[in-house]
């Protein structure tokens, strides 16, 4: 076939534009879809995904902060994968891991975290990975977290007799102080433990002692034994100090906190913030850390995490990019600063030239500070069953605080239950 001049020049500028083409293709920006909850946090997230661009002009972030909460996002989240359009990567709550591992929708994340961690740059601590670890495998980025505290009214503290400088460290201690406190004529409660934050407060209870909730193999409850029992007569003394007079939904509760009435609260370090500002000019607020009954004590962490779900290999690099991002100095930073959340890596709120200078100015972050390193994933009930579980578990923690039931047979009750609800 013979090719004339003018038509070989058109074939070269045609091949010159598809080249051309080809190159500005390689170099337009990943475009990375995040979902992020709540919703009332939308403005930190966006300020977030701003900071990321700026220092990675080759990653776009589409942000989707439209739910509520978390159990929002969980239902969305659910709805997009049945047609395949699941975000790239998600923020969620610490206790909602276990369903995308079980759907085998979350991606593990060791070989990233191994590979950053090696970096001499890195400021990634184990922290923000042992929140998102399931089983043997890191399925999430810790970012923000709450840690199970004890709050108290200082003013009703120093009007009990007792020197706010020393505040107890010990169940026994708060017990007795709530039991000074707690005046029926002037309608102030001594103490209130919190326990219908789903089953956060009695994994706490649990796994303060050093035990587990489940067995290994997941076939039986861990909480059977002594440590149940244990957690079960501390309910019981909550219920003796006055919490049985008041038994009230923990919105209620934390609304009598506010207002002045309840000298000591049981609650997540999430309300830190709120109460603060509520006690404000009224009277002066203090916490200290949940008590430890073990050496091989751990704490069951609130807060979010990230999750990657795309299964594509570049937007998986993209996904981890803004979760290292997240996770590290400038975005824990962000976090820190533009909500009440602790952040979740351990190296950054404690070294002084990155947050340490910061949460040394509120010492009331103290006792979230020092946990971090002893936080572990909120643990999830495998099967269908989970939301009952939760639910059961509420239902005997308020038979024993309300003092209807006594400690050993409402933890034999509880065993009952929920092991018949778990898979068989």
């Amino acid at each position: 076939m013979k090719i004339d001049r003018r038509t070989f020049c058109a074939s070269l500028i045609i091949g010159a534009g598809i080249a051309a083409a080809s190159v500005a293709s390689a170099q337009e920006p990943i475009k990375l879809r995040v979902t992020a909850a709540p919703s009332n946090v939308s403005e930190m997230y966006k300020a977030l995904a701003t900071a990321f661009e700026a220092s990675h002009p080759n990653i776009r972030v589409t942000l989707d902060t439209t739910y509520r909460d978390y159990n929002a996002l969980v239902d969305a989240t659910l709805r997009d994968a049945l047609t395949g359009e699941v975000a790239d990567v998600s923020i969620q709550g610490n206790n909602k891991i276990r369903l995308y591992v079980d759907r085998k929708m979350a991606v593990p994340l060791d070989a990233y975290f191994s590979e950053a961690s090696q970096s001499a740059q890195s400021t990634l601590s184990s922290s923000v990975a042992s929140v998102g670890r399931f089983g043997d495998k890191v399925y999430g980025l810790g970012l923000s977290v709450s840690a199970p505290v004890v709050f108290f009214n200082l003013d009703l503290v120093e009007k009990a007799g007792v020197d706010a400088a020393n505040l107890p460290t010990t169940w026994e201690g708060i017990l007795k102080l709530a039991q000074k406190i707690d005046n029926p004529s002037s309608n102030t409660l001594g103490a209130y433990f919190t326990y219908d934050q789903a089953d956060w407060f009695w994994i706490a209870l649990i796994e303060s002692q050093g035990a587990q909730m489940m067995s290994a193999d997941e076939k039986h409850v861990g909480f059977a034994g002594p440590e149940g029992l244990r957690a079960m007569q501390l309910l019981k003394s909550f219920g003796q100090a006055g919490q049985s007079k008041f038994d009230m939904p923990r919105d209620q509760v934390r609304q009598l906190f506010a207002s002045g009435k309840l000298g000591i609260l049981v609650d997540s370090s999430g309300s830190l913030g709120g109460f603060e500002k509520q006690a404000a000019g009224h009277f002066k607020v203090a916490t200290a850390a949940f008590p430890l009954l073990s050496p091989d004590a751990r704490l069951p962490a609130g807060g979010a995490l990230g999750i990657v779900f795309t299964k594509d290999p570049e937007r998986q690099k993209a996904a981890w990019e803004f979760l290292n991002f997240a996770a590290g100095p400038e975005g824990q930073t962000i976090i820190a600063k533009n909500s009440s959340y602790m952040v979740a890596n351990s190296r950054v709120a404690t070294d002084p030239s990155m947050l340490g200078g910061f949460y040394a100015t509120q010492p009331n972050m103290k006792p979230v500070v020092d946990a971090l390193p002893i936080l572990d994933g909120w643990y999830a009930f495998p099967g269908q069953n989970s939301g009952k579980i939760t639910n059961t578990l509420i239902d005997h923690m308020r038979s024993v605080t309300t003092l209807k039931v006594e400690p050993e047979a409402a933890l034999a009750a509880m065993t009952r239950d929920v092991e018949s609800l778990l898979p068989r």
